[in-house]
């Protein structure tokens, strides 16, 4: 997402009154206390001044402030809208609120700071509100506003959600009677969830024309009106009807005894090994391994475009067989039942005849619709029927649905014969689980706000100029005067009134960085390779170097496994009717998605918004996986984990922030004044660290090794004997939040 969390935005609350009141509890008013016109007998409440106070500097102590995540400290400070102010009476002076319950009062704020009017020479606002008498510790909510995306980010493909972050609900409190509005364990703050409902019938629809179309490419046999006498003068050699078997599907020509389907006393001839090839390559997905085929619409060209090249190779030769013969009738049927589906230069004659296909592109979505539902080579009894998808550029798919390419992956299902996009799925392996959909991506969350602070209290009315300015003087005693009490309730004396503690942020921040430890990276090919041939040597076949320049990779998107979509009143993970997902990042600017081209050089960085992942009931804390979305600019094709990695396409590199093993008070950035949820009975922090705590900024900085390609995920087939991969590996340090400093992508 766009960039913006560089206010150590720590703001703090006070509250001011006008007038002052006799020195009683709220059950000792007197008379002449209800002469006083700023205290309310029946409501039993102080009318007084709401001050709020707010950061304009990096304060290393919380985070760091840039635009979207206020992450860099020259950004200007957003705002603040939608925010709300709890009362509560504990039973106890100087707690913090421990539990979800009720509130004594909700007053809504509205919008009480607008953008750029903040400066550290006067870093407060005041309203004026009612407050409850004993009301002894606050609860604030708030976020900043919704931004808006420029022409020249809309025309990159952002939207104001990629850019800020979106919340599908922002709910502080619920209640009904007297208690409505005011339950703040009803409290759902809900990451954006990227698919829409219209959208998702759309991506299903192409789902299954993109795997039935490949299906049916799959399955072309010799059959029926096909199954004819083959001419000498067309296929070089005469080939009788009888002298073949009625019905030659592709698959035939893989065999376990390798051997022509045709002639089956001879092993396979030079156009049936290219038949063979081809077809086990798009039919063999290493699942078990972890393969992720590519199924995003470009991946999807770059695959006919190989096969379309190897089947008009066939389908030109001149065979000298009748095993070639028959070779060259299938592959002149698969090349009519790819041209249903996709235009290309096909080069069937002169002097490139037999050459390779080029500028491969999808038929109108009509076109393809219509010729797949009336489709005869579908294998099984049953043939689906596609409908409702439009006018779609399946190019773009599934990226103009918001999600990123790894939304679209298929497998192959060798019983029914047939290439199936996966349903429930784990992209790029993040998250270590099973049974997300593409329901699972939601957009970066929210920069939101919270507090939960204790009060200071004051029986003399305090002026806007005497409330200390900045987060450091607010929470330093020595810079407030002798007549205010700290961890204090509301009396009828009480003029001026404080929180305690500061505003922060309810979000948690990762901060990017990309980098290489080395600039001849090494593609998979010997391992590859070793594996379609045992007996290779360990000289032979030697993995491909390829040197690299701040040109070679680009950075497209970042997606974060293990976020829970709602978190509850204290912003940590509920623990019921909640679900894990990925939070998708594609908004990198510019200057973050480039990786310089000199060693030990990391990258501008990306933040992303995320939520606390803290895991409930004493548990180990989860570790957290991130892959990176990068694109492959090298203009060569390489070999990652379990296959080919096209100039063009885009690929994953896995990271795992393991987890956090540090003391709390090895972070060294938590203090009584900032007690971070969750909280024990008497509203103390439970002192849990985790890899995203609210408020902290966490850092990954993620590095190429030598060997980092071979680990490379999200491959098309490899039909030229060329794939790759690439993966990462994390060394964890701290900075204002955690910070993982040496990630090694491919070990």
């Amino acid at each position: 997402m766009k960039k913006y969390l560089n206010y150590a935005f720590a703001g703090a609350i006070a509250l001011t009154g006008a007038v002052g009141l006799s020195s009683c509890s709220s059950s000792e008013v007197t008379a002449a206390d209800n002469t006083n016109p700023n205290y309310d007998p029946i409501d039993q409440s102080v009318f007084a001044q709401f001050v709020f106070n707010v950061s304009t500097g990096n304060q290393a102590t919380t985070r760091q402030s840039s635009a979207a995540t206020q992450a860099v400290t020259s950004e200007t400070f957003r705002g603040i809208n939608n925010a709300a102010l709890f009362t509560y009476k504990l039973g106890t002076d100087g707690k913090h609120l421990a539990t979800a319950t009720v509130a004594d009062r909700f007053i809504d704020l509205g919008s009480p700071i607008a953008s750029s009017t903040i400066t550290s020479a006067n870093s407060h606002r005041v309203l004026e509100m009612s407050l409850p008498i004993n009301t002894n510790t606050m609860l604030f909510y708030g976020k900043a506003p919704e931004g808006t995306a420029s022409s020249a980010e809309t025309q990159k493909g952002y939207t104001a959600y990629d850019l800020y972050g979106h919340l599908d609900d922002y709910t502080l409190a619920g209640g009904t009677g007297d208690n409505a509005g005011k339950d703040i364990s009803a409290a759902n703050f809900e990451l954006g969830t990227r698919m829409t409902a219209d959208n998702l019938t759309k991506y299903e629809e192409i789902k299954k024309l993109l795997g039935g179309v490949l299906t049916c490419i799959i399955n072309t046999k010799i059959a029926g009106t096909d199954h004819v006498a083959l001419s000498a003068e067309h296929y070089g050699v005469a080939v009788a009807a009888d002298e073949y078997p009625a019905v030659v599907t592709w698959a035939d020509y893989v065999n376990a005894s390798g051997t022509s389907p045709v002639e089956t006393t001879k092993e396979l001839y030079a156009l049936e090994i290219k038949l063979a090839e081809v077809y086990k390559a798009l039919t063999t997905i290493q699942t078990a391994q972890g393969e992720l085929r590519a199924g995003y619409g470009t991946a999807i060209l770059h695959t006919i475009e190989d096969v379309w090249t190897v089947i008009n190779s066939v389908q030109c030769a001149t065979p000298f067989s009748k095993g070639e013969a028959v070779a060259k009738k299938l592959a002149e049927l698969i090349h009519v039942e790819i041209n249903k589906y996709f235009d290309g230069t096909v080069p069937m004659t002169g002097d490139n005849k037999g050459g390779a296909v080029t500028g491969v592109a999808f038929k109108p979505v009509s076109t393809m619709v219509t010729a797949f539902n009336a489709d005869g080579l579908w294998p099984t009894a049953t043939h689906p029927t596609v409908a409702g998808i439009g006018s779609e550029d399946l190019s773009q798919f599934p990226m103009a649905y918001a999600v990123p390419s790894g939304a679209a992956h298929y497998d192959w299902k060798s019983t029914e014969k047939i290439f199936e996009y996966v349903t429930n799925y784990n992209t790029s392996s993040v998250g270590g689980g099973s049974g997300f959909t593409v329901d699972s991506y939601y957009y970066p969350a929210e920069l939101l706000y919270f507090g939960n602070s204790p009060l200071r209290v004051s029986g003399t009315e305090h002026k806007e100029p005497t409330y200390p300015n900045g987060v450091s003087n607010w929470q330093d005693d020595s810079k407030w005067s002798d007549d205010w009490d700290k961890d204090k309730h509301v009396v009828s004396t009480t003029r001026s009134v404080a929180m305690r503690n500061n505003i922060n942020y309810g979000s948690a921040l990762l901060k990017t960085t990309v980098g290489y430890k080395a600039l001849t990276l090494n593609d998979n090919n010997h391992a590859i390779q070793k594996a379609k041939d045992p007996t290779l040597a360990e000289g032979d076949e030697p993995d491909k170097e390829i040197t690299v320049d701040a040109t070679s990779f680009q950075l497209v998107g970042v997606i974060i496994g293990g976020q829970y979509k709602k978190v509850g009143w204290d912003f940590t993970p509920k623990t019921t009717g909640n679900t894990q997902g990925y939070i998708y990042d594609k908004a990198i600017p510019e200057g973050a998605n480039g990786i310089p081209g000199t060693v030990n050089t990391p990258s501008n960085p990306n933040y992303t918004l995320v939520f606390d992942n803290y895991k409930a009931g004493g548990y180990a804390q989860d570790e957290v996986y991130v892959a990176l979305e990068l694109k492959n600019n090298t203009h060569q094709d390489f070999y990652g984990k379990h296959s080919l990695i096209r100039h063009g396409d885009s690929f994953y590199l896995v990271g795992k922030l393991d987890s956090p093993t540090i003391s709390w008070s090895g972070l060294g950035q938590v203090s009584t004044d900032h007690p971070l949820p969750p909280y024990d009975a008497d509203g103390n922090s439970i002192e849990t660290v985790r890899v995203f705590m609210q408020d902290f900024m966490t850092t990954a900085n993620f590095w190429f090794y030598p060997n980092s390609l071979q680990q490379a995920l999200l491959t098309v087939p490899d039909l030229r004997h060329s794939s790759l991969t690439l993966g990462l590996s994390v060394d964890m340090s701290w900075s204002t939040g955690i910070s993982f400093e040496d990630i090694e992508l491919g070990k």
